[in-house]
Formats: structure tokens, sequence, C-alpha cells
């Protein structure tokens, strides 16, 4: 599996396909060694030997699959998330450890996602961005949209990590540009977006 650095102190291991894996963050702080999602794909923690501190973005597999294969100094997990890896340190508000800041993200993809924005450069939004799919179209909840949006705002990284997406790099302002835009398209009679696919 290849691993992107994206500057001194963030790099990644890339997502899979086959099998369906997330894209897993690496962040060395000092003497510590964070990761953002830990994947499900074995050839990803083949190279993963150290201990870890983790924070997962949310409870699928492609995610977390790999949780029992770590070892693991601290884990960060939403309410969600602790139901189905049933560990960790529950974060259900912002929480600041050196540099880095652990967040909860309202997102239409599923309850409990977590963000972790590294040194207010890069933060790491998982799946957040994404929605669900239903009958042909991306189903975005309006109201998750208006908080998504409110959160992203207060961050102060200018970049945002988003898994599956290739590169992961995009641009906040943009992200919130376009999540401004397609709040703005909703109908006010109905607490969902749809979006053809």
């Amino acid at each position: 599996m290849k691993e992107v650095v994206i500057n001194e102190k963030i790099s990644y291991i890339e997502c899979s396909d086959d099998p369906l894996s997330a894209d897993i963050g690496i962040i060395r702080d000092g003497d510590a060694v964070w990761l953002y999602d830990v994947g499900s794909d074995e050839r990803a923690v083949s190279e993963l030997t150290g201990n870890y501190h983790v924070v997962l973005s949310h409870f699928h597999q492609d995610h977390t699959g790999n949780i029992g294969k770590l070892n693991m100094d601290e884990l960060y997990v939403s309410n969600e998330t602790q139901r189905h890896v049933r560990m960790g340190t529950v974060a259900d508000k912002d929480i600041y450890i050196g540099g880095l800041h652990i967040f909860p993200v309202p997102s239409s993809h599923c309850k409990g996602c977590l963000g972790l924005e590294v040194d207010e450069t890069y933060a790491f939004v998982g799946d957040a961005l994404y929605s669900k799919v239903r009958d042909g179209y991306y189903m975005f909840n309006a109201q998750l949209v208006k908080d998504e949006i409110a959160v992203l705002k207060r961050l102060k990284a200018p970049y945002l990590l988003v898994s599956h997406f290739k590169g992961m790099v995009r641009r906040r302002d943009e992200v919130i540009a376009a999540l401004e835009e397609l709040y703005h398209c909703r109908d006010k009679n109905s607490p969902e977006i749809k979006v053809k696919q």
C-alpha cells in the first residue's frame, strides 16, 4: 500500500476498492503517532507496527475494520461508533490535544462523524461530506447540511482531507461554498435535499 506525504507531519495510506478500505491518515506529533481511521485492508496494517493514538471518523467497516489488529494507546470515537467497535473514549464535543483538534461533524452520510484538525492547516473529515443514496439520488438532510457548514466555518484549517477522494485534499472555502449552494437549492417544504446521481 502506498503512503502519500502531505507535509512533514501528515501523510496517508491510500484507500482501496478491493477490498473497500478508507484512507488512513497518519500524523506524526513529536513522539506520538496518530491515525485517523484504520481502514479494512489488511495490507495497510502490515505497515503499521507501532503504538498509535487513533481517531475513527465513523463506524462504517471500511474505516474501522482493522481496529483489532493495531496496538493503541488511545482511541477516540463517537457514541455511534463506540456501539459498533465496543471500545474507545467518546468525543461528543471539541477536544484539543496540543496542535490537534478532534471535533464532531454533522453529516448526512451517517450519525456520529468525527473530524481531526492538525495544526490549523489540514482537517481530516472522513466521509462526512458525502450523503446517503436512494433511488438514484444523493439524499442530504437539510438541517445537517446547515449544521455541517457552521462546523466547517469554525475550523482554522484552509484544507480538508476527504476519504475516498483522489488526492484527498480539498479547499475548505470551496467545500463550504458548494454546501451553501446545495442548502440554498433546498425545497423549504422538505427536510431532505435530493440531487440526481
